[in-house]
């Protein structure tokens, strides 16, 4: 145990330094990827929402054209 210096703690400390800066940026990276996929599954979302509400739409309609037609479901 004699043989640690101050020079090499240092140098042990600066690559430990490096490596936390390294692991740092990849967690930025993560998050900034997690930003763009809940964007996009909030896009799918509402794309899904806009398609269920034309469906409903369209329902009303064939409903009403079968009212004005007097065709009944039964």
């Amino acid at each position: 145990m004699s043989d640690i210096t101050n020079e090499l703690l240092y140098e042990v400390l600066k690559q430990i330094q490096g490596d936390i800066a390294h692991i740092k940026r990849r967690v930025d990276a993560n998050d900034e990827q997690f930003k763009s996929i809940r964007h996009m599954l909030i896009a799918i979302q509402s794309d899904d929402l806009r398609g269920e509400a034309a469906i409903a739409g369209l329902r009303v309609d064939v409903d009403r054209i079968k009212h004005r037609l007097e065709i009944g479901d039964a």
